[in-house]
Formats: C-alpha cells, structure tokens, sequence
C-alpha cells in the first residue's frame, strides 16, 4: 500500500483587523482601545480622501488640507496603507463604510486580515448629530446601508464573516463585550484595552480637531455609560430614524453578546422559561423560518417570523383588547374553516370592533401563508384580530 501524505499550510496568525462604522459610533473610542494595546498600530480612515474625492458634494472644512497630505486614489491607499506589514504585531484600520465608494473590496480577502462591523442604535449616532454644524443628519451619512452591504460582500469574500459588535455593548460591558470579539477574531485579549490617557492620540486625523472633542476627554470605556446624555429627537430626524432602523435590526440580529440574562441551570439553549416551566423555543425546526401573515386589510402581507410584530400602541398590547381562534389543518385541508371565521367576526363584532377583514381577507390570508410555507398536515393556525393601534396609551387622550 502507498501512504501519501499532504502538508498543510496553517492559516496566517491574525496581523490586521479592519473596523467598519457609520459616523458617531464611538469608533474613534474602538480605536483608542486597541491603540492602549501598546503592540498595535492603528490607522485612522486612510479611505477618507479617496471617498472626498468621490463626492465633491461633501463640505468639510479641512477637505483641501486633507487632499493634499492623504492619498485619493483608493487603489494606492490599499497597495501602500491596507495590505502593507507594519513594525508591531498587530495592525488596527478605522474605516467609515461610506468611505469604500467605488472601491474594489477583493483585497480584504487576504490571509490575516479580520474584519469588525461597529453598529450604533440609530437613534443615538443622530442625537450625536446635533454637535456637527457642518453636516447634515441623512441615512447616507449613518451609513447603516453601506454597512450592510460591507457586511455582505465580506461575508462572501472571506474564510470568516466579519464580527459584528455594538457600540452601547461595549460601553455597557466592555470587558466582557471586548473579551468575545477578541476571541471571535483570534486575537488576545489585553487588559489595556479598556482604559486610556486623555487628550489626542499619536494616531488621530487630522480632522480630529473638528470630531473628537468628545472622546479626547475620555479615559476609557468605564465613563461611556455615565456620560450617555438625554437628548430630544429633532422632527427632522423622525424619517431618517424610521429608515435607517431595518438596517440596524438585521446587523443587531449578527451582533457578538457578551452575555445572556440569568436562567435556570437546567434550561439550555433553545429553550424558554414559561410560567417557570422550561419548553423548546421552537419544538419542531421546521417552525425555525416560517412566514406569518401580519397587518391591516389594506396593508398585510407575509413576513419572515423574526419580522413578524406589532405596534406597542396595538389594542391587544395595552389593554388585551383582542379576540382570537385556534385552526387546525389536516390532509390540505383546514377544519370547519367557516364556523372558526364566522366565530372569529361575531366575537369582533360583539366587541363593536371597526375596519375589521372580512371573511374573504382572512381565508385569502390563510391560504397565501400556508402555501407560502409549504404547509399541508399538521398544522395549527392562530387567527388573531386586534382593534388596531390606539393614538396614545392614554385612556383619555393626551401624551
């Protein structure tokens, strides 16, 4: 017999780690982090002018100066600044997503390369908005969307996905928070990381006059919590926000946690504690990706079940004020389908409910999210009408 035998080439020891953030996501504060490392170099937005460059639109009062001592050219800056070695053991990139415009991302597929997505509450990076008179709130500007999309091709173009973390875990918990996203890139985790010196830092840009009063008085994530302001939502930023928070959702579905609320011994994963009875979260993996059918008659349609919720203002989350029917579905066929409907509206009509579906919209209903799910036996149906959302949570009115 012949014995062959194939050397295998271990993966390259992580040597750089690529941050990717809106504006106003305490990234310079990451940054600060892995520069406290003392065995780190840390860019800061090397793709800031090449992004200037790209859109002359884009006001900034030091833009000229940038342009003159950062190179423009995104092709360059990653010949000579992204896929370069440098003296220490690790390298740090703070990149803004909406500064890869145009840019040929198959560089950072390299062996040794990890990449971070930092994500902040939208509602946050907006209120944050109010100290920069030169800029103006926008989804563009949050770049929730180029981070989603950032997140996506690096999924496809490299051995591992980027690590996604939240700004407010980090300042909730940053030991812990900073502890798994070493682990999940590979790196050790260093004390250090989680205290600084105040004042500027030997890597800031040259635009940190302009941004980072803020976190040059900071001396570490201990005070993030603490120093949270309590800020009024400007009408403006209404529709931003409402825009902005689907892509926020999906990458906080991805996010890193550092920790679970507390549980009891015996429950473990994909369970849920009901009533201090312990039961599958979901006894049968088919339910793991249904569709379910939410909303008004002119509104409703099929959306996947992590999507599937309604207003806190809906009649049924402030008061209970719903009524509802339990369906069974057995060899294609849903059973005495007319006698559950017809209950179904004398119970909403006993309640003096108005806009209700009619018969009609809640079989069309049911038959579209059965089908959709490829559901023919076995099956249990909850049919449930609320009143629909209230004004307020008042009673009488008011706010």
């Amino acid at each position: 017999s012949v014995i062959s035998m194939t050397e295998v080439t271990p993966p390259r020891p992580v040597r750089a780690v690529h941050q990717w953030s809106g504006p106003r996501s305490m990234s310079t504060a990451s940054m600060y982090s892995w520069f406290a490392r003392g065995d780190c170099t840390c860019v800061d937005e090397p793709l800031y002018a090449h992004h200037l460059a790209a859109c002359p639109g884009v006001f900034r009062p030091y833009r000229d100066e940038l342009l003159k001592v950062q190179s423009a050219d995104g092709p360059t800056v990653v010949r000579e600044t992204l896929t370069v070695d440098y003296p220490t053991p690790l390298a740090f990139f703070k990149h803004l997503a909406k500064q890869a415009i145009n840019l040929d991302m198959s560089w950072a597929a390299q062996q040794g390369m990890r990449h971070v997505i930092l994500i902040r509450h939208p509602f946050r990076q907006l209120a944050s908005f109010v100290a920069t008179p030169f800029t103006k709130a926008s989804l563009d500007e949050l770049s929730l969307p180029q981070l989603v999309q950032v997140h996506s091709t690096l999924s496809e173009i490299c051995d591992q996905p980027p690590v996604v973390v939240d700004a407010d875990d980090l300042a909730q918990a940053p030991e812990a928070t900073l502890r798994v996203l070493c682990a999940e890139l590979g790196v050790d985790f260093s004390p250090a990381m989680l205290e600084w010196p105040a004042g500027p830092k030997a890597c800031d840009g040259l635009w940190a006059p302009h941004w980072y009063e803020s976190v040059h008085k900071s001396t570490g994530w201990s005070g993030a919590k603490s120093s949270r302001a309590y800020r009024t939502l400007a009408p403006e930023h209404v529709g931003v926000l409402r825009a902005a928070l689907p892509f926020y959702n999906h990458l906080r579905s991805l996010a890193i946690r550092a920790s679970e609320p507390a549980r009891p011994a015996e429950a473990g994963a994909g369970t849920v504690v009901d009533h201090g009875a312990i039961l599958p979260l979901r006894p049968d993996d088919q339910n793991a990706n249904i569709l379910a059918w939410v909303g008004t008659p002119t509104t409703g349609g099929l959306v996947p079940r992590d999507l599937a919720r309604v207003s806190v203002f809906d009649s049924a989350v402030q008061g209970g004020d719903a009524v509802w029917e339990g369906l069974r579905v057995y060899r294609g066929k849903v059973f005495k389908l007319d006698r559950h409907l017809r209950r179904l509206h004398d119970s909403a009509r006993a309640m003096d409910f108005k806009n209700v579906h009619t018969r009609e919209q809640v079989r069309e209903a049911i038959f579209q999210t059965l089908a959709a799910n490829g559901m023919r036996d076995g099956v249990h149906i909850r049919l449930t009408l609320t009143r629909g959302e209230k004004t307020t949570s008042s009673m009488k009115g008011g706010r």
